[in-house]
């Protein structure tokens, strides 16, 4: 397949691209640097320059499917990133294709009062964007994982509606959406993950 990843130079995005080449997928993705264009390119994937907040839809030019892994982060653009412009690329798939569309999106939000106070602002942004993908009539799957950690991935999660609060490494967040990206029962689904018991590919089989 042919995988555009949005957010391809974050914790996330640089591991799902590892593991998309690893599996024999071809894969674009949408950096904002030279820096970040080298090191997309030492893992494999080809490098297309842009901007969320600017020019973004060339990434998705010839994608068999999408990868939203993008988010404000510590700048604290919210708005712009995890609500406009996801909208933004939704939009624009359900226009033009391709419609298939995974989104890593975050626990908690649609119960943002039960998180932490640093992150109702960003959940609640989400929250309209997520809802956006839902009634875009994409081929879309939401991940939302708990807190992210660099540790080692296990290949072992916990995932559901609501998953209990916990962590999951960026590795194994990868894994799910790698997952998703060739299991047709994840279309239409929204769930929580965080790191657990069950194998990824069985845990994915039984939503």
């Amino acid at each position: 397949m042919k995988i555009a990843v949005i957010g391809a130079a974050g914790g996330v995005g640089r591991q799902l691209v590892t593991q998309l080449v690893q599996a024999g997928h071809e894969v674009r993705g949408l950096v904002r640097t030279p820096a970040q264009a080298e090191a997309l390119t030492s893992l494999g994937g080809v490098p297309v320059m842009g901007d969320l907040l600017g020019e973004w839809q060339p990434v998705l030019s010839g994608a068999d499917a999408v990868v939203w892994a993008a988010g404000a982060g510590a700048s604290g653009n919210f708005q712009a990133i995890d609500g406009d412009a996801l909208i933004g690329v939704a939009d624009t798939l359900a226009h033009q294709g391709p419609p298939r569309l995974v989104v890593v999106s975050s626990m908690g939000v649609d119960r943002p009062e039960q998180m932490p106070p640093f992150l109702v602002q960003v959940l609640k942004v989400k929250a309209v964007s997520d809802g956006h993908v839902q009634r875009s009539g994409l081929d879309f799957t939401i991940v939302r994982p708990g807190g992210l950690s660099h540790d080692p991935g296990t290949g072992r999660v916990t995932l559901g509606t609501h998953a209990p609060r916990g962590q999951i490494a960026r590795e194994d967040v990868a894994r799910v959406v790698l997952g998703c990206l060739m299991a047709e029962n994840t279309i239409g689904k929204t769930f929580e993950v965080v790191s657990g018991d069950t194998p990824v590919p069985e845990a994915l089989a039984a939503l």
